[in-house]
């Protein structure tokens, strides 16, 4: 099981989040994982960082470890831009870049005041949510094979494929996944995590390749240790990745 890290860009000021990214490189983990929220207030800090330039900053800074945001919210951004900054940031990072996507918060959830605040609508509707990342594939797909769209070219295609992960909360998502995505994240503290991880595999259509089940959860020394019970459980479920978040800031010597 691969350890991957994620650290708080709302609570972490630039120099120091750089360089736990590099610490991590160096120790040997796997990925290094933005997150996509427009406002500090949703996650405990004064200010965040945009995700797609943080992770172009990352990935220009760092040589070895994988990059991904996890997750971009594919309402945050028009699916063309979204679709031309993941060719970009393949591009800048040398082909380590992971595309992590997600449907979206309902927008009467905690998360919707960042969106009311700059008008991004967002359908309290689950399906609407959903078709939305369907839409974001079919011209992501269009844009990245071929650099046209409704005959303007040029626009950026990736150096090598982008391993595309969906942020899944849900059985009906995990089934979309299995089918259109390489990975799938969930929360280690889901209710029905065994459940979604299992549907998915289920979901999976024969001959493709293996889908990647990957979890985050808040670090701890027993997570940080292959030979604990926690580590083991997660093994013994099928977890390929485990992201180990810091939340409050980034701590080098934690890791």
């Amino acid at each position: 099981m691969i350890r991957d890290v994620q650290f708080n860009s709302a609570t972490t000021p630039w120099p120091q989040l750089r360089d736990a990214v590099l610490a991590a490189e160096e120790l040997g983990y796997g990925a290094a994982w933005t997150l996509d929220h427009l406002a500090g207030q949703m996650m405990g800090g004064e200010m965040m960082f945009e995700c797609c330039a943080l992770t172009g900053a990352l990935a220009a800074v760092t040589s070895s470890i994988g990059i991904g945001t996890l997750v971009a919210n594919v309402w945050n951004r028009p699916c063309g831009v979204l679709a031309a900054a993941a060719a970009s940031l393949q591009n800048i990072s040398g082909g380590r870049f992971w595309l992590g996507i997600g449907a979206g918060s309902s927008p009467a959830s905690p998360y919707g005041a960042e969106h009311t605040a700059l008008d991004i609508e967002i359908s309290r509707d689950i399906t609407v949510r959903h078709a939305r990342v369907t839409e974001f594939l079919q011209l992501a797909r269009t844009m990245w094979s071929t650099g046209v769209v409704k005959g303007v070219v040029g626009f950026p295609q990736p150096m090598a494929p982008i391993p595309l992960m969906f942020g899944v909360n849900s059985v009906a998502l995990a089934r979309i996944a299995a089918i259109e995505a390489d990975a799938i994240n969930v929360r280690a503290s889901h209710a029905r995590l065994e459940e979604i991880i299992d549907a998915a595999r289920d979901a999976r259509p024969a001959g493709a390749a293996p889908l990647i089940v990957t979890t985050w959860t808040h670090t701890t020394p027993e997570l940080r240790d292959p030979d604990s019970t926690a580590s083991q459980y997660y093994e013994k479920i099928g977890v390929d990745r485990l992201i180990l978040v810091q939340f409050d800031h980034a701590d080098i010597g934690e890791l």
